[in-house]
């Protein structure tokens, strides 16, 4: 009886991840750029973003599946919604940081926070921003 029990819960928590894992919306983007997302250094090519997979982390993963990362993220607001999934790059000099993903037609996105390396460069290089405008 126990272990049944324990089983059903089981079931029940997998379904329920299950269902939450479907609802996170899929972009892909193609990168012309090596670029950093958190610590990751990634290498320019095309790559599927996939947001809320777990609540507060977006995972990146190359279409050829050689690169990936997942990064922790917060929330952030605009108030005009975009009408296309795009994602925002912080540009200094060559050097490329992953910023903002944005959704289709929703106003809160995710923002990472600058790694290390990104609060150097802002040090001593000014801030460009460069949006890649994704694909559902």
């Amino acid at each position: 009886m126990r272990t049944h029990m324990i089983c059903r819960i089981g079931l029940t928590l997998l379904a329920a991840v299950s269902l939450y894992a479907q609802s996170s919306q899929k972009l892909v983007v193609q990168i012309p750029f090596e670029f950093s997302a958190g610590i990751a250094v990634l290498p320019a090519g095309e790559y599927t973003v996939e947001t809320d997979i777990v609540p507060g982390v977006v995972r990146l993963r190359s279409t050829d599946h050689k690169s990936a990362a997942m990064i922790i993220s917060q929330s952030v607001e605009t108030l005009k919604t975009p009408n296309d999934p795009k994602l925002v790059f912080n540009r200094y000099g060559d050097q490329y940081f992953l910023w903002r993903v944005w959704k289709a037609g929703n106003n809160i996105g995710k923002e990472f926070r600058p790694a290390p390396r990104e609060m150097e460069m802002a040090a001593v290089t000014p801030r460009q921003e460069l949006v890649l405008v994704a694909r559902k």
